[in-house]
């Protein structure tokens, strides 16, 4: 076949690679996203575009934004997750068909090329993330394309290096480590310096050491460009940074936060291992290796079959300039990601086109279309199969466990009530599919305030007694009471830290019933479960109340402070039916001289005035007691009360306050009298702690979402 022949025979086979992936890609798009690709879609959603400009991954977010603006031009009505699924497939799919030239030119034949693209557009790896909303599928498509430029034949120029810096630049834009991908094109540039000034570059005179670096200026000056720029656009401009010291922090967010990184020991070969083989295929991902390895073995020792007009020799000379970087990109990229996170597949996939290509090489050697060859095609089929079956399974809305507690969350609270997790989906999950938006984690408290506990506990008390005080319920995932042993070590915590920070809330728990196999989650009832059960007990905490004009306030034997003038205690927001109410109790002591209490309660404009109050005067007595306000005759007491508001006294002369309950009596008539209504009594500290052990014990424990 001639040249130009074969030139049309191969784009001809790289575009029907494109289609047939591109096909399988849109069939399988996925309908579960991880936790980084609901965070893109909220974010293009929700944020103007000068927000979108992630430190990590410039490019990926106003991409996002581009396509969202296209779809809706085409009149598209939906939201943005659709648009970038469909842009990573098509980048995917390019991906597939340009590593086939790539392979093709390296090789110098077909069917080697087609078995490791193949082998590319099946891998698990490759696949889910061309299927999902995630930055790796174009990072990876720009390192085929420096690929590409890395394994042409013939001189390296300014044009062909000046390209290979903007191919890069394109590639850290979408995920910032692909700066590592300098260190093999620097290998490259040193021999090609080597090779031109020894006289040893083909069909190229002997050049001067000068005349060569230059040339590989255009490269370096080239990716400075391609990348300095943007970012220095984003900081300067966008974000209006104005030291360098805020640059940094801004570039270095990730590196600093503890999460990454981690010496090498058993477990990171562990967790290398799951990585690397769950990368190519899930499940089997390492029998895959294995047999991959065995068959480059089996071609690179066999006897090499050449059609007639090649030579083995000639052949060899053009595989050798390859080997070496193409090694080095794998020690590159494998040391800094077996450090960084070696069990996260999305970090594979870089290392995927350059051990292909190396695949591809060693199959060159076999006899064409021979045995190795159909070993690889046997092996990228039954990839096929297995990975479309893990994916479909995966992608599914129906079984993802954390879309059903997403769920039944949802129906089991209100809009206003507060979600507590440790960390994971349903940060996301929450809000952008059940429009929960009340949600709270360990993991966001602990990054909020820089990593102290301290901190980050004081911040989700706060968070809890302002939703208490508005009268909603708390919700708390059990693994948010006893966080996995990642977390912990992750923040440097131990447990028993996460049980003083939740220690004033214990007596207040109640079991939420979610369904097997569903993990467990408590919660702190809302305002009007405790109004019409056992009302409101100040054993540790304030119960969703808050006080003003009071001093040196504790929880002890009840709530105990020191009254300033005009000190009063304001309820949560309730919605009290008066007829339902007969009297509230109030059991308090005190040690002040004064004798003169108010009670208030607001109607639906929650307004405070005398109109609406009761008046009452305390006991001549240090002991504790009971106070039974009769409110079935009382001024204003009609129609719906929101708050309810206690004057212990109208100005304090230095004695102590303790108020160790309020409680609300229902009418004669009312059908919730003696707890026929509501049920939602605190559970024994027995049974409470029996149902939070259980439930981080059994199979769905600690690590069941990672």
């Amino acid at each position: 076949m001639s040249h130009r022949g074969t030139l049309r025979h191969d784009r001809a086979s790289a575009a029907a690679l494109f289609v047939a992936f591109l096909a399988l890609y849109l069939a399988t798009l996925t309908r579960v996203h991880t936790f980084d690709a609901l965070s893109y879609v909220t974010s293009v959603e929700r944020k103007p575009w000068s927000e979108l400009f992630h430190p990590h991954h410039l490019a990926y977010g106003p991409l996002g934004a581009a396509m969202l603006v296209v779809g809706q031009a085409l009149g598209y009505q939906g939201g943005a997750a659709l648009p970038m699924q469909l842009v990573n497939a098509i980048a995917g799919a390019a991906g597939v068909a340009l590593f086939y030239l790539v392979a093709r030119t390296a090789t110098g034949r077909s069917d080697p090329a087609a078995a490791a693209a193949l082998l590319l557009g099946a891998s698990y790896a490759y696949w889910y993330y061309a299927v999902e909303i995630e930055v790796y599928t174009f990072a990876t498509l720009f390192l085929i394309i420096c690929m590409a430029l890395m394994a042409r034949p013939g001189p390296w120029n300014a044009r062909r290096c000046m390209a290979l810096g903007l191919a890069q630049g394109g590639a850290v834009l979408f995920h910032q480590t692909n700066v590592l991908l300098s260190i093999p094109i620097a290998l490259i540039a040193l021999a090609n310096a080597w090779r031109a000034t020894t006289g040893r570059e083909p069909a190229v005179p002997r050049q001067r050491w000068s005349t060569v670096t230059g040339r590989w200026t255009y490269y370096a000056g080239a990716l400075a460009l391609a990348v300095g720029l943007p970012y220095m656009y984003v900081m300067l401009v966008i974000s209006n940074f104005r030291t360098v010291e805020a640059m940094l922090a801004w570039l270095t967010e990730y590196a600093r936060t503890g999460w990454w990184g981690s010496p090498f020991t058993l477990t990171t070969l562990a967790h290398l291992g799951t990585g690397l083989a769950d990368s190519m295929a899930q499940p089997g991902g390492a029998w895959f290796w294995l047999t991959l390895g065995f068959i480059v073995l089996w071609a690179w020792s066999g006897r090499a079959t050449w059609e007639r007009g090649n030579t083995s020799d000639e052949h060899r000379r053009a595989l050798h300039p390859h080997l070496p970087w193409l090694i080095v990109w794998l020690i590159t990229y494998g040391i800094f990601f077996a450090w960084w996170e070696p069990d996260n597949i999305e970090f594979w996939i870089a290392s995927l086109p350059p051990a292909l290509l190396l695949l591809a090489l060693a199959l060159s050697r076999a006899q064409r279309w021979g045995p190795p060859i159909w070993s690889v095609l046997a092996i990228a089929a039954a990839m096929l199969w297995i990975n479309a079956g893990a994916i479909n399974r995966r992608g599914d809305p129906a079984t993802d466990l954390q879309r059903l507690v997403a769920r039944e969350l949802a129906a089991r609270s209100t809009p206003a009530d507060l979600l507590i997790v440790p960390d994971g989906l349903l940060e996301l999950y929450l809000p952008y599919y059940e429009q929960h938006e009340n949600f709270l984690s360990l993991n966001q408290a602990l990054f909020d305030n820089s990593g102290s506990w301290e901190a980050a506990c004081a911040a989700i008390h706060d968070r809890i007694d302002t939703v208490q005080h508005a009268g909603a319920a708390v919700l708390i995932a059990a693994e948010a009471l006893r966080p996995p042993p990642r977390l912990l070590a992750r923040h440097h915590l131990d447990q028993q830290r996460i049980d003083a920070c939740f220690a004033r809330y214990r007596d207040t728990l109640i079991g939420l019933d979610l369904p097997p196999p569903l993990p467990a989650y408590v919660r702190l009832p809302a305002a009007m479960e405790l109004a019409t059960a056992n009302g409101w007990t100040f054993r540790t905490d304030a119960r969703g109340w808050r006080g003003a004009n009071i001093a040196t306030q504790r929880f002890d034997g009840g709530w105990r402070f020191i009254p300033q003038v005009d000190p009063w205690l304001s309820s949560p927001l309730l919605n009290l039916d008066t007829r339902r109410v007969a009297a509230i109790e109030i059991r308090m002591a005190h040690t002040v001289q004064a004798r003169d209490a108010q009670l208030f309660y607001a109607g639906t404009d929650g307004a405070i005035t005398e109109e609406h109050s009761v008046r009452w005067e305390l006991a001549a007595t240090t002991e504790t007691v009971t106070y039974t306000i009769d409110l079935r005759n009382a001024p204003g007491w009609s129609g719906t009360v929101t708050r309810l508001r206690i004057d212990p006294i109208g100005t304090g002369d230095g004695g102590e306050i303790r108020v160790e309950q309020v409680r609300l009596i229902p009418a004669a008539d009312d059908p919730a009298r003696d707890g026929a209504a509501p049920t939602a009594q605190p559970m024994t500290a027995a049974h409470r702690f029996d149902t939070i052990i259980a439930a981080i014990s059994g199979p769905f424990g600690p690590g069941w979402n990672e």
